[in-house]
């Protein structure tokens, strides 16, 4: 009998991704935003037991192009890190969407700042004012040589511009 319940749990979640309605207040709008990265808060680092690792963002959205400005903070590891991410997302309007961007970012570290790429992928679910997202981030890290790969979680709240 629990089978059942869990065959028609799973098969009522591909119905919700399949069947995605559309948002009714889909135009342009700023968005601010807060997230952490999940693997530090829960299992830590390479190099770090357990921290925090926070982000706060603020981003402009119309029709396919999004725009984020970022500051990501990790005091465990004296390390900061700021950019613009420009990005392109995919099926808009609708609750569940994926984006696609790029980093263009600066490592600041104690004793130097250095040039930073990364290339994101994000998973957005949306609400009529705010929406939670998923990312991936592969980001080049030029203070230290080497590919990192993080996954950040969070939550952004919307700002309507056709409402003012």
């Amino acid at each position: 009998m629990i089978r059942y319940f869990y065959l028609l749990l799973g098969l009522l979640f591909c119905t919700n991704l399949y069947s995605q309605s559309w948002l009714t207040r889909e135009t342009e709008y700023l968005f601010l935003g807060t997230g952490v990265d999940l693997r530090n808060a829960t299992f830590g680092g390479t190099v770090n037991p357990q921290a925090y690792d926070g982000t706060f963002s603020f981003g402009y959205r119309r029709e396919a192009f999004s725009v984020i400005a970022y500051y990501e903070t990790f005091p465990a590891i004296r390390y900061e890190s700021f950019g613009l991410n420009p990005g392109y997302i995919f099926r808009k309007g609708k609750k569940l969407v994926p984006v696609a961007d790029i980093s263009l970012s600066f490592i600041r570290r104690p004793w130097k700042t250095y040039p930073s790429l990364a290339l994101n992928t994000r998973i957005e679910y949306h609400f009529p004012r705010f929406f939670v997202y998923l990312r991936g981030e592969n980001r080049y890290r030029t203070d230290y040589d080497f590919f990192q790969f993080s996954v950040y979680g969070g939550i952004n709240y919307k700002i309507f511009l056709d409402q003012y």
